[in-house]
C-alpha cells in the first residue's frame, strides 16, 4: 500500500502545525514564581464551535487549519475533513476549505465577527504572527502542494483580506516554521513532495534560502506532524512521524532545540510519561511560563505504530479486515492523548499535570493557538477521520 494512501486513511497526512504559531513577536506575559512553576494548572472550558463553512449544512470540524491571533481576534482558516462520508466505509473524499473565520475573544468568549475566504483551498501549512498580520506558509490540498506565502490582515471592521506576497523556492507542507529577525525559517516536513529534515532560512528580500551551509538539518530522522514552538530565542521540535522507519518506530519521541543565534541544535530529553516513551505526534504545544511548555494531544504510540505496520504489510482480505477493525474502534480505544505533558526547559525533563483535559483527545493534526495565558484547542480529530467542531479555551493559572 502506498504511503500516500495510508496517510489518507489515517487522516494524519503529514503536517503540522502546525499549527506552528511560532514567532518572536508573541508576548506571553505569564507570571514567574516558584509555586507557579512547581504546580501549573490549566482551567479548560468549551468556548464555542466552528461555524458552518460555505456550501455545507453543518459543521463537523476540521484538522490542519491555519490559525493565529491578530490583537484580540482569533483567525481560523482552511483545513480539511470528510463531509461526504468515511473514506473506507463510504468512499468519501477528503475536502479542503478556503473559509476564514474571525472571532472576537474578549471577555473570555469567542464570537464570530466576520467570515472571508483564502485564495486557495488548503491546509497543513504553517501560520506565523508577523507584526499585525498572519503569514500563511505553504500547505496542500488533494490536487497539489503550495509554495505560497499569503499575508492575512484585518481591516477596521475586522474583515480579513489576503495578499500573495512571495513564493518559496519549493512546495512545502507538514513541517514547522518560525519568524526570526525578519527571516522565515522552515523546519523539516514535505519539500517538493519528499519528507526531509532540512532547515531553510528564507529571506524575503533575497527570495532564497540563505546560510544553507551554516545551518545543520534537524537531528535524527526525517519527520512530519510534530509539535513545535519558538520560545526565548530557541525553536523546539517534539517527536513527530517517520513513516519510513522500522517496525514500532514510526512514531518519534525525540526532542531538539535550535538556537537561532548560534545556529546549532541541542539534543533534549526524549518525551516520556511514567518512564516510557510517549507520543505527541499530531498534537500541539503552548507556553506555560518561561521555563515550562505544555504538550497537548497526539496519537497513541502503540496503536498508531501497529496501524501503520498493518496497513503497509497486510493484503487482500487481511487488509480489509484490519481496516474494518481499526476504523470501527471508538475514541477510548483509539486513545488520542488527553494528557497535559510538561517539558521543563532548565531541568531538561518531563512531568505530567494531574488533570487530563476534560474532553476527547485530539490529533490529525490538532491546532493549538495561544494568546497570553489563554490556550485555544481548535477542532481536530478525536479518532481517525472523525473531527469535532468544538473549540476549547484553557486558562493558565498560578498555584493558589
Amino acid at each position: 500500500m502506498k504511503l500516500n494512501n495510508l496517510l489518507l486513511l489515517l487522516t494524519l497526512s503529514v503536517s503540522l502545525v502546525f499549527n506552528s504559531n511560532a514567532s518572536d513577536k508573541v508576548e506571553y506575559n505569564l507570571q514567574h514564581d516558584s509555586s507557579f512553576e512547581k504546580t501549573p494548572h490549566i482551567s479548560w472550558v468549551k468556548a464555542g464551535q466552528l461555524p458552518i463553512p460555505d456550501d455545507f449544512t453543518e459543521s463537523i470540524g476540521i484538522s490542519g487549519a491555519y490559525s493565529g491571533f491578530i490583537g484580540d481576534y482569533l483567525i481560523v482558516a482552511g483545513g480539511a475533513n470528510f463531509p461526504y462520508g468515511h473514506p473506507f466505509f463510504e468512499q468519501g473524499n477528503k475536502q479542503f476549505y478556503s473559509d476564514i473565520f474571525v472571532f472576537d475573544t474578549r471577555n473570555n468568549t469567542i464570537n464570530l465577527v466576520t467570515h472571508g475566504h483564502l485564495p486557495i483551498k488548503a491546509g497543513h501549512g504553517a501560520t506565523l504572527v508577523v507584526d499585525n498580520s498572519l503569514y500563511l506558509v505553504g500547505g496542500k490540498n488533494n490536487e497539489q502542494a503550495f509554495d505560497s506565502i499569503i499575508k492575512l490582515t484585518l481591516d477596521s471592521d475586522k474583515h480579513p483580506s489576503t495578499e500573495l506576497i512571495d513564493h518559496l523556492p519549493f512546495t512545502w507542507h507538514s513541517g514547522a516554521a518560525a519568524w526570526q529577525a525578519g527571516d522565515l525559517y522552515l523546519f523539516a516536513g514535505v519539500q517538493n513532495g519528499k519528507v526531509n529534515n532540512r532547515v531553510c532560512q528564507y529571506s524575503l528580500a533575497n527570495k532564497s534560502c540563505i546560510n544553507s551551509e551554516m545551518i545543520p538539518a534537524v537531528p535524527g530522522a526525517n519527520r512530519t506532524d510534530f509539535p513545535a514552538i519558538s520560545h526565548q530565542g530557541q525553536f523546539y521540535i517534539f517527536g513527530g512521524l517517520n513513516l519510513s522507519a522500522d517496525k514500532d518506530n514510526y512514531v518519534l519521541t525525540d526532542t531538539y532545540a535550535f538556537d537561532f543565534k548560534k545556529l546549532k541544535w541541542e539534543v533534549l530529553a526524549p518525551i516520556t510519561l511514567d518512564k516510557e516513551p510517549f507520543s505527541v505526534a499530531g498534537g500541539g504545544v503552548a507556553v506555560i511560563n518561561n521555563d515550562q511548555l505544555v504538550l497537548l494531544g497526539g496519537v497513541n504510540r502503540a496503536i498508531f505504530n501497529d496501524a501503520i505496520l498493518q496497513l503497509t504489510t497486510q493484503k487482500n482480505e487481511a487488509l480489509t479486515a484490519f481496516k474494518q477493525h481499526y476504523f470501527n474502534r471508538n475514541e477510548q480505544e483509539i486513545n488520542f492523548s488527553r494528557q497535559q505533558i510538561i517539558y521543563h526547559i532548565h531541568q531538561n525533563d518531563w512531568s505530567v499535570l494531574s488533570d487530563k483535559v476534560p474532553f476527547s483527545g485530539g490529533a490529525g493534526p490538532l491546532t493549538i493557538t495561544q494568546q497570553g495565558n489563554r490556550i485555544y484547542w481548535i477542532s481536530g480529530e478525536i479518532k481517525p477521520v472523525i473531527r469535532t467542531p468544538n473549540i476549547y479555551q484553557g486558562t493558565v493559572l498560578s498555584a493558589q
